[in-house]
């Protein structure tokens, strides 16, 4: 006989809907006498007026408009360097083709100097 599958997510009191539905009455019933106990007591904090005055609303407007100065110089150097940038990799580019170039004709060289070094070794 095999034994029935329970939902173990769930404990077994709240496993029928009419459980599950006394459950929540006794849990309203319950918050509901304890917020009829609590009595909020109103005071006069003289502190937050205080503070109040002391921190005025402020103009941040001069603020901004330098952050947005401060933006328009750095974006201005992000052009700057980028164009940098370009021109670097076009000159190292440039610098690429003769290097190429030259290692291939090394290389040609260097298979005329095999070829030349049998032969001499032939005559010898």
């Amino acid at each position: 006989m095999k034994p029935k599958r329970t939902d173990s997510t769930r404990p077994k009191i709240f496993q029928s809907p009419a459980a599950a539905a006394e459950a929540a009455s006794v849990t309203a019933a319950y918050a509901l006498a304890k917020s009829e106990k609590l009595e909020f007591i109103e005071t006069d904090d003289s502190n937050f007026e205080r503070v109040r005055e002391n921190n005025p609303v402020q103009d941040f407007s001069i603020e901004i408009n330098a952050i947005r100065e401060e933006n328009k110089v750095l974006v201005s150097s992000v052009a700057k360097v980028k164009a940098e940038n370009s021109r670097v990799r076009e000159k190292i580019d440039e610098s690429m083709v003769p290097t190429s170039e030259l290692s291939k004709e090394l290389h040609s060289v260097q298979g005329q100097l095999v070829v030349e070094r049998s032969r001499c070794s032939k005559l010898e």
